[in-house]
This record gives structure tokens, C-alpha cells and sequence, in this order.
């Protein structure tokens, strides 16, 4: 009898289980692992067409190493590299091969940083990325460069979520845009959270829709609203696109619990193979369009089991130009093609920005200013963006894509002791181990200095020599400094006096510099080495 009542029970429980599965559909299933490709730019500045670039040189124990070798050889060879329409190609081909299983990100400084960029002030770009159907963008610091009306209004115009959760209005520090969106990539479910630069009040863009908003990096914020994505949307992957930079991306991943993937940007880094740190991957894609990163994740019960990552370099003899996006692109550089092409000298050097310490670049842009201004001492951004000039003609387009602003030379005077101390502030934050205190780019470029260092000794306190024009600074004496671009001056911690606007747009007077200077000879020096 118990035997009976026994099979009874089990064929009644096959039944309900067999029931149930049936209604339920994978509700009882085991999850199984699906798939999806991330595919991401970053940094891409305005750069609608095909450039020249020269990447930084890498740093070895016994010195610089150049990774390109001779460039202008290889340029010769490989030709140029990016262009939104060679970008928009790659996309596509690279989301045709996971249909319905890809997400297209962008991290930001991409509406601003080229020529095109103030000639019809981000439009073009928007209507690129809308036309290429990006998934989602985090901002970065230069896309505030633009006044707020219009800064507001890319963001309208863009076809897909502008993210930013560390970016709130002065007044009630409410957010100002979606800090995260959600999306269905196949069988996942994806949250996306954007991070635009902490510190975009003490760049450059302060000076457009910046000065409205408040930044910073705001951790607590971060894992508060993790946790509410978590528990509210239940997302199989949590993916954060950020413009914080590499290393300060690294620092966060490893104090932030539950963030899967962090798509880097702001500190331009070709990553070849991603970092992991605390569970979290972290990449990034270069700058100007040279790379798209493609990330494919193999996903199961909310974890990530394996990961396959590629840079696709971005070269135009190899990959042909997406019509729709070139169209785009021409329309936006035939009303303005006999300015831009306009020959204005030439250079018997090559011209290139991106390197830590100085540039052939950077000499160039402040030995102009120092004329333009008749002053001691000259200081530049250390901007990272801008194409590589080749060593030939120069036109109008290849200054405005070095120096894409209307800032004006600011002149005013400075003792030689505050110089000493803005110096070894600037060297201190450039250099500091701690990524959250790394503000701005590289080491600010001048004229009229010499310095020598020592990065073994204290902070503010490497500097073991400095000069202006050859001989050694008078700390009790003031000297005239012109400068674009730049705040210090107005920084009580250095006391700067006699500050002058003087109205020159500085981008035309680079202009006029080339001009009646051609040909251009500029070169490495030894303005700045270390003593080890």
C-alpha cells in the first residue's frame, strides 16, 4: 500500500513539475550563457576626417622609446588614420557580426577639439553618431566647452541617452542629465551608468556650459546608485562608461563594488589587453578615431566567465568610408573648404602635441604666443588631442585643428618665487601618484624657462633649477608672462598683478606667427630635463 501511494505522489509531482515548466517557459531552466559585444570609442575630438598621428612615446627604465619608429616614414607607408566615416564603417561591420547582441558606447570629448569643431559647433558630429545609431554616450570635459543653451541642445538632438550621474545643477545639486539607462541586448539585460570628468571645472571648458554645473567624483553617489540599479533593475551586467581616465578609472573600479565593465576615456591610452581590478574589466580606446575597442563578454547568471578584446586600428586605405556618414562630413567642410585649405607657410619639422614632458608642437604654439605678446615667459595648455603636421605645407585648417578656440593672450606679472611655486604645483599634480589628484593633461608647455627636476625629491619641492632666458630666476623680481587657456592667474596663491586682456585671439595669431615665420623650425630642446 505504501508503495502504491509512493508512485502515486512521484507521477503527481512529474505532473505539477512537468506543468509548471510548460508555463512557465525558462523559469525553471538553468540560465544558460549568452553573449554580447560592447564596442566603444572615446576622445575622438571633432576629427570628422582622416589624420596623421604621431602616439606617445612609451617610457623604459633606459629612456624614451617611439613606438612609431621614423613616422613620417610610416605615414608615408600606412597613411592617415580615423575619420568618422571609416569609424562608422568598422561599427558597422564589427555590430553585423553579432546582430542583435552589440551595444555601441561613446566616453565623451567628442563634440569638441578639431576645426570643424567651431565651425558649426558640434552638429555635425551629433548627426554622425545618430546616423551610425550609437546606444549611449558619457560626456567629457571639452564637450561643456560650448555655452549651455547650446550645450543643451546637441544633448536634445541626440537619438540616444546622454548619461552623466556626477553631473548636478549649482543651485539644488540635482542631476542634470539621465545618470543611467537600460537596455535589452538579446537575452541580457544591460544598466549603464555615464561618468563625465570630476574635474572639468579646472580645464579649459570652464569657460562655456561648465561654469553651471558641478562635478567631482562623488564614490558614495556611485554605490547608492549601483545598489538602486541592482535592486530595482535587476541587470545581468552593469556597465560604466567613464571619462575619469585610465588610472583614476583603475583607482575607483578597485573602491566601487559592482561594476562590471568600465569603458575608459579622457587620458587617451591604446589598451591592448584590459585591466581587471576587483572583478571590474577596464579598457579604453585610444583618441581620434584610430581605434574602435571591441569587447565580446560571455555572460551567465549575472557574471561574467570569459572576455575577447580587440583594438581595430582605424586606417583608410583598409576600410572604406560609410556613404551616409562622408556625406555628412562633406556638407559640414564645403562651406568652409577655401579657409581651411588656405596655404600658409610650411614646416621643415614635423609637428606633433602628445608627449609628457614637451612637443615640437607645444614649442611652436608658445614660442608664438611669447612673440604675439613680447613677454619673458609664456605658458600653453598641455592639451592631448590635436593632428600631426608633417613636415611640408601648412594650411589655415591645420592651426585651427591644433588650437580650435577664440581664447585670447592673457599677459600679467609674477614674482619669481610664485613662479617657482606654480611650477612645482603643475609638476606635482601632473606627477602624482594618487590618480584622484592627477588634474589636466601633461606638463604645461612654455618659453622662456628653463627647468631642471628631480621627481625622487618631495612633492613641491622638485625643482632643482630654474631659468628664465639663460639665467637663474630672481625670486624677489617680476616677470612678464602671457598665457591662453589658463587660470593660475587668477589663483590669489600666486599673486599674479597687471592683468591684461589683451583682445588677441590667439588662434589667429598663430596664424599670422607661421605666416612670417615660414618655414617653420621647431624642434626638442633642453627647456626641461631631469637631474637623474
Amino acid at each position: 500500500m505504501l508503495r502504491r501511494i509512493t508512485s502515486i505522489f512521484a507521477k503527481t509531482t512529474n505532473l505539477l513539475f512537468l506543468l509548471l515548466f510548460t508555463f512557465t517557459g525558462h523559469t525553471l531552466r538553468a540560465s544558460e550563457i549568452e553573449e554580447i559585444r560592447i564596442i566603444s570609442t572615446n576622445d575622438i575630438h571633432y576629427y570628422l576626417r582622416p589624420l596623421y598621428y604621431r602616439h606617445i612615446d612609451e617610457v623604459r627604465p633606459w629612456g624614451s622609446q617611439p613606438r612609431d619608429g621614423n613616422y613620417i616614414a610610416k605615414a608615408k607607408i600606412e597613411g592617415k588614420i580615423g575619420g568618422m566615416a571609416h569609424v562608422a564603417t568598422a561599427i558597422e561591420k564589427l555590430r553585423s557580426e553579432k546582430t542583435g547582441k552589440s551595444l555601441v558606447i561613446d566616453a565623451g570629448d567628442t563634440w569638441h577639439g578639431s576645426a570643424f569643431s567651431l565651425l558649426d559647433q558640434g552638429e555635425s558630429m551629433v548627426k554622425i553618431m545618430n546616423t551610425i545609431g550609437y546606444d549611449a554616450m558619457a560626456l567629457g570635459n571639452w564637450d561643456f566647452y560650448y555655452e549651455e543653451d547650446h550645450f543643451l541642445n546637441l544633448v536634445e538632438q541626440c537619438k540616444f541617452p546622454v548619461l552623466a550621474y556626477n553631473l548636478v545643477d549649482k543651485e539644488w545639486e540635482e542631476p542634470v542629465l539621465e545618470q543611467y539607462t537600460v537596455k535589452q541586448v538579446g537575452n541580457l539585460k544591460v544598466a549603464i551608468v555615464g561618468m563625465t570628468y570630476p574635474w572639468t571645472a579646472l580645464t579649459s571648458a570652464i569657460t562655456g556650459a561648465a561654469r553651471k554645473y558641478k562635478f567631482g567624483i562623488r564614490e558614495n553617489e556611485a554605490e547608492v546608485l549601483i545598489r538602486q540599479i541592482r535592486n530595482e533593475e535587476d541587470p545581468d551586467l552593469v556597465i560604466f562608461v567613464s571619462h575619469g581616465g585610465y588610472g583614476l578609472d583603475q583607482k575607483f573600479a578597485k573602491r566601487v563594488e559592482g561594476i562590471d565593465v568600465i569603458v575608459s576615456s579622457h587620458t587617451h591610452d591604446e589598451i591592448f589587453h584590459p585591466l581587471v581590478w576587483n572583478n571590474t574589466i577596464i579598457y579604453q580606446a585610444g583618441a581620434h578615431g584610430k581605434f574602435v575597442a571591441k569587447l565580446d563578454l560571455r555572460v551567465k547568471d549575472k557574471k561574467v566567465l570569459d572576455f575577447d578584446y580587440q583594438l581595430v586600428r582605424i586606417n583608410q586605405n583598409r576600410i572604406r568610408a560609410h556613404p551616409g556618414v562622408a556625406k555628412i562630413i562633406e556638407q559640414a567642410y564645403q562651406p568652409h573648404q577655401e579657409k581651411l585649405e588656405e596655404i600658409i607657410g610650411e614646416s621643415k619639422s614635423m609637428l606633433y602635441r602628445r608627449d609628457y614632458w614637451q612637443s615640437t608642437m607645444g614649442n611652436l604654439i608658445t614660442a608664438a604666443l611669447q612673440d604675439s605678446a613680447k613677454t619673458d615667459i609664456a605658458f600653453f595648455p598641455a592639451w592631448r588631442y590635436g593632428a600631426t603636421i608633417l613636415p611640408g605645407k601648412i594650411t589655415v585648417g591645420d592651426v585651427y585643428d591644433i588650437v580650435p578656440t577664440h581664447g585670447r593672450i592673457i599677459t600679467y606679472s609674477m614674482q619669481g618665487e610664485q613662479i617657482k611655486m606654480l611650477l612645482e604645483n603643475i609638476l606635482g599634480s601632473f606627477t602624482d601618484p594618487d590618480p584622484y589628484a592627477r588634474v589636466g593633461g601633461d606638463m604645461i608647455r612654455f618659453a622662456g624657462l628653463k627647468i631642471r627636476y628631480d621627481l625622487n625629491r618631495k612633492l613641491r619641492d622638485r625643482i632643482v633649477s630654474l631659468q628664465v632666458e639663460d639665467q637663474p630666476i630672481d625670486f624677489n623680481k617680476s616677470y612678464s608672462i602671457a598665457s591662453v587657456h589658463t587660470r593660475f592667474q587668477n589663483n590669489p596663491l600666486f599673486g599674479a598683478t597687471n592683468i591684461k586682456d589683451t583682445g588677441k585671439i590667439f588662434v589667429e595669431e598663430l596664424v599670422q606667427y607661421i605666416r612670417e615665420h615660414s618655414p617653420i623650425v621647431s624642434e626638442i630642446d633642453d627647456r626641461i630635463l631631469s637631474v637623474r
